[in-house]
């Protein structure tokens, strides 16, 4: 979903690729969904994720319990692991990461989105897949 040149200097400009940000909020709100962020933007870009969560339209569908725990050394499978674990009421996921970082429970859970391309339609249909089969 993040736009791969972050070194642009036009101020106004979105880093959230808006094609991919529709096809998000396709999925969440098929799935009455709410995101949840495991990024690394969760701790050393708060006030940006923050701006950008807000122009993009996606701030709205945030979990209230919005980002993974950090652990170190950073793992991410672990860090949504600990995440999952504080929600009784979350009986279906599914991942969507560029990084393969994952537990091998969450593999059936884990769809990879391209690092230089972001959420694509295929990830969507792969991850509409997941959410289908409970």
């Amino acid at each position: 979903m993040y736009y791969k040149s972050v070194d642009r200097s036009d101020v106004n400009w979105d880093r959230f690729d808006p094609e991919a940000v529709k096809i998000i909020i396709k999925l969440v709100e098929e799935f009455a969904a709410k995101i949840v962020i495991s990024s690394t933007w969760r701790f050393g870009a708060v006030q940006l994720l923050d701006k950008e969560l807000k122009k993009s339209g996606l701030r709205k569908y945030l979990h209230k319990d919005w980002k993974t725990p950090q652990v170190y050394p950073n793992h991410r499978g672990t860090e949504i692991k600990m995440w999952l674990d504080k929600q009784a009421d979350i009986d279906n996921y599914v991942i969507l990461d560029d990084d393969t970082n994952m537990l091998k429970e969450q593999i059936n859970k884990f769809v990879r989105t391209n690092l230089h391309f972001g959420m694509q339609a295929e990830h969507y249909y792969q991850a509409r897949e997941i959410l289908e089969n409970k």
